[in-house]
């Protein structure tokens, strides 16, 4: 019963994501269902974002008023590794909580976008909170 929750919530998850006239979303309608071929769209995406976020900290790190509460980039590389490292983990931990199904490179991949996507969204989030409190 909790397997199937858990499907049933990344399936309206994915079916509400896929609605979006993105390149991922486009990718995802042109798939018809294959897991496979979203394994590569899962994939580009994550690249996608980890470029997107990347840009950030680099913005981040080019910041005074960052650089002023923070030790810079010292610290934006250790954060940012930091977060890679837990994503893998918790990554590797839902692919092998979903074995047996025959398609765990599916949840990575989809484990690999949705985490990456969150930590995109927290620090545009985060970027746009600092400078609403510097205005």
């Amino acid at each position: 019963m909790k397997k199937n929750l858990v499907a049933f919530s990344l399936a309206l998850l994915l079916s509400s994501q896929s609605v979006q006239a993105s390149d991922y979303g486009l990718c995802i309608n042109r798939s018809k269902g294959d897991w496979r071929k979203q394994v590569v769209c899962n994939q580009d995406e994550t690249r996608r974002l980890m470029r997107e976020i990347n840009n950030t900290y680099a913005k981040l790190a080019r910041d005074p008023h960052f650089n002023r509460l923070n030790t810079g980039k010292t610290s934006l590389n250790e954060q940012f590794k930091s977060w890679q490292e837990y994503r893998n983990s918790y990554c590797s931990y839902w692919e092998k909580a979903q074995s047996g199904y025959g398609d765990e490179e599916y949840h990575r991949a989809e484990c690999m976008r949705l985490v990456t996507q969150k930590h995109y969204d927290d620090l545009e989030n985060l970027i746009e909170m600092a400078y609403a409190i510097r205005e």
